[in-house]
């Protein structure tokens, strides 16, 4: 089943750069000396659409011909922007190369299109899924889910960084004065509550989309992500920090509990760093072209803060990763990511600063529903989701690497409100896999080319 799938995926990869190939592609153009001008005060809502499966980089250029970060535009995703007749940009590749210039003019309604196309040899086959040699990297930065807690106690788990897991008998067990809502934060009803059940009906027509593991991955930060970022943020923290805003969906206690947070979006160059590093990460880990979707924080977590455990969107959530930045926890405020497993097993992620975990949170219910002991716990999150998905009930979405069995056999499924239901027929059944929790990514050769890795592809199938 997974290399019938890993067939099928390497026949699309194939099939979409060889499109890319096949089309006719434009010379890059030459750097121009043109800079924005301020003659005009037409205002203007400029959509840049990113045709290349890369994703590109949007710089508006100053009035001093300085280039200024304006964010990144995902791949095969737009981005719209709101600017004035005579404003320049540029749009770059994750390596600099330039892409595209635009100069604003304004048109009727003061609306316009950019469409931003490959040129020159900036076509998605040009760029691989990581860079050479960084396999073998993330391979050693990966954990051991196995490994102890160390030290053994619990009164000492700020230390921990380590995956404790709970039986279902066990989990049922924990004093629920510790996890979830508590009298006076939420109605009655939801009292206790350590877990979502609104939003759980597409889980069961989620795929899995790593070809190994129990769909999360506790891992060490490459050596540059962690310097720049955990420098960066005890800088910003003490000139940047701002109150969070109510988070939507009614997960969090942060209406009752003030959560405070460093805004990345203010912080471009750092915030791009963070998505072209961890879109390598994913992508090893996926095996599979990502597309960004988003990345935001520092979210700052405060005393008695928490967080059910839910799932993520399902459009544009589906390969993740949270990076633990900075912590200021009582002894034994070990503060764990939990993720839901089948057969009512729960497992918690313990991370330090400078670690981090991958995961997938369309299907893979996960949270901080135990109750924050500590000052000051800072998190980043970053989303992406494969370039060819569209959507669970989309014909034309692969299963990946299939449907995980149990995934609606979580102890949030004994709730009499759950909806969450594993599809019996079609694909969905089909498709079905049992978990592992094998963490080893096995090594794999990126394509080499859209022929070779077609050839490759149907040489498998033909195995088969």
């Amino acid at each position: 089943m997974i290399l019938a799938m890993a067939c099928r995926f390497l026949i699309l990869l194939g099939s979409l750069a060889a499109a890319a190939l096949g089309a006719e592609v434009n010379d890059c153009p030459i750097e121009s000396p043109m800079q924005s001008t301020g003659t005009s005060n037409k205002p203007m809502q400029i959509t840049f659409v990113n045709d290349l499966a890369i994703d590109v980089t949007l710089f508006w250029v100053d009035f001093s011909s300085q280039e200024v970060d304006s964010g990144l535009i995902g791949a095969l995703t737009d981005r719209m922007t709101n600017s004035y007749e005579g404003h320049f940009f540029r749009m770059r590749t994750a390596s600099g190369a330039l892409i595209m210039e635009y100069k604003a003019w304004a048109h009727s309604g003061g609306r316009k299109t950019v469409y931003i196309k490959p040129c020159g040899k900036h076509t998605d086959a040009d760029y691989p899924l990581w860079d050479e040699g960084r396999a073998a990297e993330f391979e050693a930065l990966a954990h051991d889910h196995d490994a102890p807690c160390l030290p053994a106690n619990p009164a000492m788990s700020a230390n921990w960084s380590c995956v404790k897991y709970w039986t279902r008998e066990d989990a049922h067990f924990r004093n629920r004065s510790l996890y979830g809502f508590q009298p006076g934060e939420v109605a009655k009803y939801r009292e206790y509550q350590t877990f979502d059940t609104s939003y759980t009906a597409q889980i069961g027509k989620i795929p899995k989309i790593t070809p190994v593991g129990a769909g999360y991955l506790k891992m060490s930060m490459s050596s540059g992500l962690k310097e720049l970022l955990l420098e960066w943020y005890k800088l910003r923290r003490r000139d940047a920090m701002t109150p969070h805003d109510v988070i939507p969906g009614g997960y969090t206690n942060n209406d009752k509990v003030l959560f405070h947070k460093v805004d990345l979006d203010r912080f471009r160059e750092v915030q791009n760093a963070i998505i072209k590093e961890m879109q390598q990460v994913l992508q090893w880990w996926t095996g599979l072209r990502l597309r960004h979707t988003s990345t935001f924080g520092v979210r700052i977590y405060r005393r008695d803060s928490m967080l059910i455990d839910h799932v993520d969107r399902m459009d544009t959530h589906l390969a993740s990763a949270v990076l633990q930045v900075h912590q200021e926890v009582d002894s034994d405020g070990g503060w764990p990511l939990e993720v839901l497993l089948p057969s009512g097993r729960v497992g918690e992620v313990y991370l330090q600063p400078g670690e981090m975990v991958l995961y997938e949170g369309a299907w893979l219910r996960h949270g901080r529903p135990m109750r924050f002991k500590g000052n000051e716990f800072a998190n980043v999150f970053t989303h992406f989701a494969p370039l060819d998905w569209k959507g669970p009930d989309h014909q034309a979405s692969p299963s990946f690497y299939g449907y995980v069995k149990g995934r609606c056999d979580t102890i949030a499924d004994e709730a009499s409100r759950s909806n969450c239901r594993e599809p019996t027929d079609g694909k969905y059944a089909a498709g079905a896999v049992d978990l592992n929790y094998d963490v080893h990514i096995p090594p794999r050769d990126q394509p080499r080319d859209p022929a070779d890795a077609e050839n490759e592809a149907k040489s498998v199938g033909d195995e088969l």
